[in-house]
């Protein structure tokens, strides 16, 4: 299983998100910092099963504007599909 951890007190803002992703998971392949290469990246590129860890998220206003919702939308679809390959911890 592969793990991801991230702080989410240090993310604000998409570009945040992908640089600790980068730095937790380096490969050759070019990543661009959108949600369709996070997609790509999720089933295609990263080791599988996955759990990503968001620490100090519950503090951390997730309405719609805010940089980690349409990142943890796409965690959860991905799930969604393969339950048994995507895990969430939210702490």
């Amino acid at each position: 299983m592969f793990t991801l951890h991230f702080n989410c007190q240090t993310i604000h803002s998409r570009d945040d998100f992908y640089r600790q992703l980068c730095q937790q998971y380096q490969t050759n392949q070019p990543f661009g910092y959108s949600l369709d290469a996070l997609w790509d990246w999720l089933t295609g590129e990263l080791p599988l099963p996955l759990t990503c860890h968001f620490h100090n998220l519950q503090s951390y206003p997730l309405s719609a504007e805010q940089p980690l919702a349409a990142i943890i939308e796409l965690l959860q679809e991905a799930r969604a599909e393969q339950p048994e390959l995507y895990h969430i911890v939210i702490n």
